[in-house]
């Protein structure tokens, strides 16, 4: 996002924290510029490791006082704090898709007195500031109504700690001990052991309710808030009715200073904005009826007619191209029609839409189109709000101020043609940037809508249309009126004459160019020096656990020691090596034993194991069984990413490799407790995640791989091929059934979803959806010969064959790879090759989004817009399955078999 721009490397607000320092003769004091916050230090201060501390909020306009006022309250109390370092930072804080449980926090107090100096140093601060401009703090309770300042129990100084699901994160120390989470909640949620609030019975505004608690609300005495359409910290979206006429109504709100520039303005003049285009459009019938605006309780809120129906975005994904891959072209026409009236009837005014996007476009029941969502639509040239959904904005209208002239309405023509894009794909076309050569986003879309074309109709037939449209240059695009006539006319020879630019024809990377790219940039971007990561990872990945392998170190060197049993180069031992020092190095000072495979020791121990038996070090191979004999057996979490079956999995694969006993014994335990663990609901054979236990998963009872019945029944299988043992088999059986019975056929496709608590989607990758839980079918159907096993395994197939270019994502976790692995698995399993060819498609989806550095060929991570190199989540993952596509062998992270004398692996039925 632009926005305010500091000129020089330290900003005005820590210059006046430096000015106040010196001129009030604080000696002693420390400041610690970090990247977001700077922390002023108060000498020999004992800040507690937790308590009620304060936040006071700010704008980039008010920033500057609020600062010099709080430290002229704090520095006399010697009392520490931090703050936003910039206004940029400060704009971040308050932007209006900020995450809402830590939005708003422009300064932090770290107060170590008792209650009562704290509500003096609240009461001082509260005074300071009052009258000045900055938005409520949702995670916290408002010291008085419309105050800055802010209050809530947390963590103060503690150092960050591997929480249960393998991120560092506050800590909470608990009466008895233990370590829990310091969740931050877009509401007040004190652990029930917290001391007393502090400010309880003084004149405290009550605090944001969570959603369980939250009861009906009428607005303007009018409206009654009945659903939540989706939460954000600008306000929310809301389903309603209107008790004077009984129909059903959408509600806005904008919360005051959220949004809030150096301008002025914040998210409530945007959406009076937004009320009065749908007036000026009301006539039209395009847009939903302004009914009525209106101020409460500091906030703006906006009320029009409710549309029947879905937005274009949802009926695209799971109403017109599920099952079938893409929609009927008279359909596709019919609605490319429609779309160019929609902005027809907009242009016609003289108005640029600036944000078209499937999002913005609801589906009535009978088909039409209406729009809405239009508080950027403004007049061309004007200063005016900027703002795009990301790939919708035309190249013009990328890298522009918040606040600037508005685009020509050429930029919206841009904006149809990437929503056409996805009307035949059901796909955004978000792709990384090339740094060289640089191709344009015209020529890189046009080239994957054109392997789409090969068995899509629409797509084909839309090419042209979509590739002219999305031309550079402005000016050459075509206009409405020349899309209107070629949709009109089904794409006839005049009418492509008339859009003047056809698409060009780029050959796509092979699979063997997309391995010797990858791994010379795995072995090239590796940073031994780095802070935390050995290798880049995504924004998500940062505060994970830099040895696991869902996105750190242990993950990618897996891959790497796969790479170098294939082809023995010295760089690539070298770079094998180096990380395994490196990870061998860090692993003992990390004192949380995770057990799950993807985000705990376990995976680290197993690549561990994997590196040295590629370098043949045995002292390495002596540090992977140690740190394999210390996992814990028993976990509250039973899944294969965080818990027991993933170090289940590891068990097996270090007896299969090392033959010890000891860890053969050791998985018959973990599958002991496991079945200790399964509950019946009705037949059907869960392992649910404890409610009480401090996880994101906690009360949850998932179907797929990654974190439910589907790797654990893996798990369990592998344990009785491996022990005899037919309890194991028989949970494995029951475990098998269960995903039957819960599956959904549609079209010959099977679809699972993600778990008990199922929200409608249906899935379709490793972690939760068709290739992960028939990963676990296929291996059962080695063993037990059920047709109906074979049967939903091939629709599963045939699923991720067809949804290929639905995929927003190459990565193993939930991308493209994980489905072709699967695929491969498919057609080893059947003796067919037709699914290797398949898994080979699946190559082909992924080739088409790469990026060009430097004339490397490099896929993207999960963000599908930055290049990252994590197993999970990035490029090592996809290597490990275009590894195993050209140079067969194993699936990574699955047990076997042990290994007998000729190099083969036992996978006979039990």
């Amino acid at each position: 996002m632009e926005g305010l721009r500091e000129p020089d490397p330290e900003s005005h607000l820590i210059r006046e924290i430096r000015t106040l320092l010196a001129d009030e003769g604080h000696e002693g004091w420390q400041i610690d510029i970090g990247a977001s916050w700077c922390r002023v230090l108060a000498p020999q201060q004992d800040v507690p490791r937790q308590g009620w501390k304060l936040h006071l909020s700010a704008t980039p306009l008010s920033a500057l006082t609020v600062l010099s006022r709080a430290a002229g309250v704090l520095l006399p109390q010697g009392c520490s704090f931090k703050f936003a370092g910039t206004l940029q930072r400060v704009e971040e804080l308050i932007s209006p898709q900020y995450d809402r449980a830590h939005a708003g926090k422009f300064l932090t107090v770290y107060a170590s007195g008792d209650s009562e100096q704290l509500r003096a140093i609240a009461e001082e601060l509260h005074q300071a500031t009052e009258g000045l401009a900055g938005p409520r703090v949702l995670s916290d309770r408002p010291y008085r109504p419309r105050s800055l300042v802010h209050y809530r129990f947390g963590v103060m100084r503690a150092p960050l700690q591997l929480s249960n699901d393998g991120i560092y994160q506050p800590m909470l120390e608990s009466p008895n001990g233990g370590l829990v989470v310091d969740e931050r909640k877009a509401w007040v949620a004190p652990p029930p052991w917290a001391p007393p609030d502090p400010f309880a019975g003084d004149q405290a505004e009550p605090s944001s309710l969570s959603p369980a608690s939250a009861s009906v609300a009428l607005l303007d005495g009018r409206f009654i808030v009945r659903e939540v359409i989706r939460h954000a910290y600008k306000g929310g979206v809301f389903k309603g009715i209107d008790t004077r006429s009984g129909g059903a109504v959408v509600i806005k709100r904008a919360r005051a200073h959220v949004g809030a520039t150096e301008h002025g303005g914040d998210v409530r003049d945007v959406l009076r904005h937004e009320a009065s285009m749908l007036e000026r459009f009301s006539a039209s019938g395009i847009t939903p009826h302004l009914i009525a605006l209106f101020e409460e309780d500091d906030s703006t809120f906006m009320v029009q007619e409710e549309i029947a129906g879905e937005t274009l975005r949802h009926w695209v994904r799971h109403t017109g191209v599920v099952g079938s891959g893409s929609l009927p072209v008279p359909v596709v026409v019919r609605m490319g029609i429609e779309l160019v009236q929609l902005m027809d009837t907009v242009h016609t005014q003289r108005l640029v839409l600036q944000d078209f996007n499937p999002n913005n476009i609801m589906v009535q029941p009978n088909g039409t189109l209406r729009l809405i969502d239009l508080e950027l639509v403004t007049m061309p040239r004007r200063q005016a709000l900027r703002g795009f959904t990301v790939p919708y904005g035309a190249p013009e209208h990328e890298h522009v101020p918040r606040f600037g002239r508005a685009p020509e309405q050429t930029a919206d023509l841009f904006s149809l043609g990437v929503t056409l894009f996805f009307l035949v794909t059901g796909v955004d076309p978000t792709l990384p940037p090339d740094q060289s050569p640089k191709r344009t986003r015209g020529e890189r879309i046009g080239a994957w809508l054109n392997q789409i074309s090969s068995d899509n109709a629409a797509a084909k037939l839309l090419l042209p249309l979509i590739s002219a449209l999305l031309d550079e240059n402005p000016v050459r695009r075509p206009s409405l009126a020349a899309v209107a006539t070629f949709l009109q006319s089904g794409g006839s020879h005049t009418a492509v004459r008339q859009i003047r630019r056809g698409h060009s024809e780029t050959s796509q990377p092979d699979i063997q160019r997309l391995i010797d790219d990858g791994l010379g940039h795995l072995i090239s971007s590796m940073d031994p020096n780095h802070a935390r990561h050995l290798w880049p990872t995504t924004d998500r990945g940062a505060k994970t656990d830099p040895l696991a392998v869902q996105h750190g170190a242990a993950g990618t060197l897996a891959v790497l020691a796969r790479a170098l049993q294939l082809r023995p180069d010295p760089k690539l031992r070298q770079t094998v090596a180096t990380a395994a020092d490196w990870i061998r190095e860090r692993v003992a000072h990390e004192p949380r034993l995770l057990p799950g495979l993807y985000f705990g020791r376990s995976g680290t121990a197993w690549a561990l194991l994997d590196a040295a038996l590629a370098l043949q070090d045995h002292d390495l191979r002596s540090t992977a069984t140690d740190l394999a004999c210390n996992i814990p057996l028993r976990w509250p979490n039973p899944d294969v990413c965080h818990g027991m079956a993933g170090a289940g999995f590891t068990q097996l694969r270090f007896w299969e490799l090392t033959g010890e006993q000891v860890f053969l014994q050791r998985s018959r335990q973990i599958a002991d407790a496991l079945i200790v663990k399964a509950e019946d609901r009705d037949g059907l054979v869960l392992w649910p995640i404890p409610q009480d236990f401090s996880s994101r998963g906690a009360g949850t009872s998932h179907y797929g791989f990654a974190h439910g019945a589907a790797g654990i029944g893996a798990f369990l299988l592998e344990a009785a091929r491996a022990t005899g043992a037919q309890k194991y088999f028989d949970y494995a059986s029951a475990t098998a059934e269960t995903l039957c019975r819960v599956s959904q056929v549609s079209e010959s496709n099977a679809y699972w979803p993600a778990g008990t608590r199922d929200d409608g989607r249906l899935r379709i990758h490793w972690c939760s959806g068709s290739s992960g839980v028939a990963t676990f079918l296929v291996r059962m159907w080695r063993h037990n010969r059920d047709p109906k096993l074979l049967q939903l395994t091939l629709q599963a197939a045939a699923t991720v064959h067809r949804s290929r270019w639905l995929s927003q994502s190459v990565v193993q976790c939930h991308g493209l790879a994980g489905d072709a692995e699967f695929l491969l698995d498919v057609a080893e399993a059947a003796n067919d090759p037709r699914y290797r060819d398949w898994a080979a498609d699946l190559a082909q989806a992924m080739a088409v989004r790469h990026a060009l550095d430097d004339g490397s060929v490099l896929l993207p991570d999960e963000t599908s817009r930055n290049i990252s190199s994590s197993f999970g989540v990035g490029s090592a993952g996809v290597l490990a399955y275009l590894l195993r596509q050209v140079h067969g062998g194993p699936r990574l992270w699955l047990p076997q078999g042990p290994v007998d004398a000729t190099g083969t692996t036992d996978n006979n039925p039990i």
